[in-house]
This record gives structure tokens, sequence and C-alpha cells, in this order.
């Protein structure tokens, strides 16, 4: 295949500088799969003949980071950018069914590639041209998964192997080639031996991906692994599931919100399996205020709408509106009153926001301090005529006017007397 794959000046220096030291050098991984399907890689990965202290050699006078030395992986940073360098190697036994407990070095890339896990990741490329020994060109025009050599050994080494098919498969809207498939089925408890958060970093690349919906059908029982909740949703409920998810957009949160809404009618506490998963607080925090209120009616008025980003905030809203509308996609509800109100609301949202029209204590123009100037002591006093006025504003009871705000809250100050001295 003749081909040209256009690298950053700093990975081109790289490669040179091993090339001038006398070693081979190639980019290798992901970023060369990336290259050929015409996506721009997020990293770039050199391998060379070179041992990490000749490495380290070869690039005297440059920043270097030692973290990787172990398992022979120097980063080496040009112009801010930081590239990992790794000797080729051949893996030594896998004991705990993800890493190696050792490596041996070698000179030869035919070796280095022959460990990798899937044949579109298995090519390296310098100046010279492509190295392609398992047919990694061949997988990516059938758009098609399929590990480097015998599939059980691959995923016995390394069991994450089995998520990151099914990410690919997902991420790339590729299939997984038959034997490959075969054995992410027949070895899916390996994923009992990896930690929860390697699961859930690959889970949710795969839940973002365009061929999410396929890959979910497929290897549910897979999935059933780590959320063994799904056992109990039949695959009708799933196919329904899918369907909701697809129509919310790829945004992470929202889709495992339409997948958790499901989960939650089997009477399962989602924020224990979120935790249980690992997600972080604000994750899990928005997820539960998704859910808790997507079947609430929110009503087209200005003064309704307000109310709703004061008690969810803008970005929790607008992912409220975003998920009426999937639901609404999913059920084939031909409603255009329905859909027109979801629409009206978010309208009326823009335009709030816009103006910034006040619907928080942070936009409101009066503060506690200003209280405070005006005689006001006890902060639950202050809390209390703050949210006075906020709701008297969100109302349209009173103008979101420092003067007049004023002089409402020395109203409230005067009554709560009158109240105290009765």
């Amino acid at each position: 295949m003749n081909f040209k794959i256009d690298m950053p000046n700093e990975v081109k220096k790289a490669l040179n500088i091993l090339c001038d030291n006398g070693f081979e050098a190639y980019i290798a991984g992901g970023c060369v799969r990336d290259s050929i399907i015409g996506t721009v890689p997020s990293d770039w990965d050199i391998t060379t003949s070179a041992l990490p202290e000749e490495i380290k050699s070869s690039f005297k006078g440059f920043r270097i980071i030692e973290t990787g030395l172990k398992h022979g992986t120097v980063t080496v940073i040009i112009n801010n950018m930081q590239l990992e360098i790794t000797t080729y190697r051949i893996d030594g036994e896998y004991r705990d069914n993800r890493r190696p407990e050792s490596v041996l070095f070698t000179d030869k890339i035919s070796l280095d590639l022959e460990r990798r896990d899937f044949t579109i990741n298995a090519m390296a490329y310098n100046g010279n041209g492509l190295i392609d020994l398992n047919d990694g060109i061949k997988d990516i025009n059938l758009k098609q998964i399929k590990c480097v050599g015998l599939p059980d050994k691959r995923f016995n080494e390394d069991g994450l192997r089995i998520l990151r098919a099914m990410r690919f498969a997902s991420t790339l809207n590729f299939m997984i080639e038959e034997n490959t498939s075969k054995s992410i089925h027949k070895n899916k408890n390996l994923l009992r031996n990896i930690s929860v958060e390697r699961i859930v970093i690959e889970f949710n690349k795969l839940l973002t991906g365009e061929n999410f919906t396929s890959v979910m059908i497929e290897y549910k029982d897979v999935i059933s692994v780590f959320i063994p909740e799904i056992n109990e949703i039949d695959i009708k409920t799933w196919q329904y599931t899918l369907k909701l998810m697809t129509n919310v957009s790829n945004d992470l949160v929202l889709r495992l919100t339409m997948l958790f809404i499901q989960i939650e009618k089997l009477n399962t506490s989602v924020p224990y399996i979120l935790k249980r998963l690992k997600y972080d607080k604000s994750t899990i925090k928005t997820v539960e205020i998704l859910m808790t209120n997507y079947n609430k009616n929110i009503h087209p008025t200005y003064v309704n709408v307000k109310r709703w980003l004061n008690k969810l905030g803008k970005e929790n809203l607008i992912y409220l509106l975003k998920i009426k509308i999937g639901a609404m996609k999913s059920l084939n509800i031909d409603d255009e009153a329905e859909l027109n109100k979801i629409y009206e609301t978010e309208n009326i949202m823009v335009d709030i926001i816009e103006q910034n029209q006040c619907y928080s204590l942070n936009n409101m123009n009066i503060t506690g301090k200003d209280l405070i100037e005006i005689g006001v002591r006890e902060g639950k006093e202050i809390g209390l005529i703050l949210n006075v006025l906020l709701n008297k504003v969100i109302d349209e009871e009173i103008e979101n006017n420092k003067k007049i705000l004023i002089e409402y809250a020395k109203d409230i100050i005067n009554n709560l007397k009158v109240s105290i001295d009765k």
C-alpha cells in the first residue's frame, strides 16, 4: 500500500534522532490505525530497536520521564509534546489477566507487533513505508475487529481486551470478527479480574460510539458481568432502552441516564450501582437529578422555566429537555403540540439566559453583605430574606433592582420584628 502518513514535526524529529543514532524507529498502534482510517490521532506512540538506556542517551538535552522504564517506555518531551517511545518487546507470562510479569526486549519489530491485541493496532510506519504483518489494512477495509493470533490467548493475557474490542467496534463502527466474537462470549468472566476503573473507562467510550447499539445487543451477556442488574431486562426492553439512548445524542451523561432509568424500574438502587462502578460524584449527582425529574411536566412560561433553572441549573435543564425529546422519539409519539411545548420551553430558557434574567441567588442584584449593611445579623435570617426576595423576582412581583430589593428587604425585616414582638 503506497501512502504517506502526515506526522507532526515533533514525531518526525524523534524518529530522525533515533535513526541518526543507528536505531530503527516507527510510529505504531492507534496512531497508524487512525491515520489510515482518516481520523486525527489523539497521541503518537513510537516503537524502536533502541534499548531504554539507548533511548535516553539519544535524547540528551531533552526532558525525559522514566515512568515506564520497567516495560521499556521512555517519555520524551519535544516542544511541549509528550512522546512515549518504547523498545520492541516480547511479553512474558500473564498471571493476572492484565499485565505481563516481565518483558523481554528484542531488536525485531515483527516480534513486537505479534504481541499486540488486534490486527488494526498491530501496524508500524515510518518514512520508508508501512509494516503490516497481520493484515491490519485488510481488516480496516473489512471494517472488522480481529485478534492478532489466537483470540483465547489474547484475551487470557489481558481480559480488558474484551471490552477494548467492543469499544473499537462501537467507536469505529466496525463488526467483531466471528472467532474473536466467540472468544469474547466464552471468556467474558475474565473481566472479573479487571479493576472497575479500567472497565468503566472502556465502557464509557463504548457508550458514546456510533455503533454502540449493535454492540450492546450482541454483548449484553458481557456487560452483565459488571452490571449484573441488566440480566433482569428482557431483550425487547433492552432494545427499547438502547433506542432511548440513541435518541438523546452521544452525550455520556444522557446515555447513562437513559440506561439507568430502565434499570431503576427493577427496584434497583441506581446510585448504589454508579458508586459500585466508581463513577465520580458529579456524574452520579447529575444522573440522579435527571432520573428524578425526567417525567415531570415543564410548562413553557417564563416564571415556570425560571423555577426549573433555579432548581436544576442551566446544564441539567438542557439535559432534561433533550431527554424528553428523545423519549418522545423513542415512543414514536407524533404529538406536535407536546413537542412544540418542549421547543418553546427551550426558547424561553435561552431568552432568560441571554437577557441575564434573574432565576437564582447568583444573579440577583442584592447580596448577604447588603442585608448586613441594613442591620441583618443572623445568617439564618439573611438566607430567609434572600430567598423571599428571589421568589418575588422570579414571580415577577418585584424588579431585580438593587434599590427596590433593599426597600423590600427592609419591609421584611420590619415584619419579622413585629412578629417577634408579638
